[in-house]
């Protein structure tokens, strides 16, 4: 009998174990799953912005508003389109992640970087940050 006890109990710890490692392994694909919608969503702000400079470049300010979007995205209010000295920059505060995951989107592209207080890091190189990105945010450069 007290075999049976303690054969039970093993086998209630390895069921528990082998659950919470499932629970683990969704928890990491729908992290990911997220993580992709949300490189994917901060992709097609970059890609609004530029449009936005397909018939010059705009004033200085915010141009989130001016943003086309494609009709099942809806705006974000998370991320911002600011032209600054004719420069053009998209940024969303930070999400763990989601640089890398942008950066594995775009192929390391050079254009995108984290803010930080001294500025801008991008796969090239810093480069300056306008006092309006926050530090931490991850900034898409034009």
């Amino acid at each position: 009998m007290n075999y049976s006890v303690f054969f039970s109990m093993a086998l209630l710890t390895g069921a528990a174990i082998l659950l919470s490692l499932g629970n683990e392994e969704h928890k990491d694909s729908t992290d990911t799953a997220r993580l992709q919608q949300q490189s994917g969503e901060f992709l097609h702000y970059v890609e609004a912005l530029n449009d936005i400079y397909s018939t010059g470049t705009p004033p200085d300010g915010d141009v989130t508003a001016r943003a086309i979007l494609p009709s099942w995205l809806p705006h974000s209010s998370a991320i911002t389109l600011r032209v600054s000295g004719g420069q053009g920059y998209a940024y969303a505060p930070f999400v763990p992640g989601l640089y890398a995951q942008i950066l594995a989107d775009t192929e390391d592209s050079t254009h995108f970087g984290r803010a930080d207080s001294a500025g801008i890091n991008t796969p090239a190189g810093r480069l300056s940050r306008p006092d309006f990105i926050p530090p931490g945010d991850v900034v898409y450069v034009r």
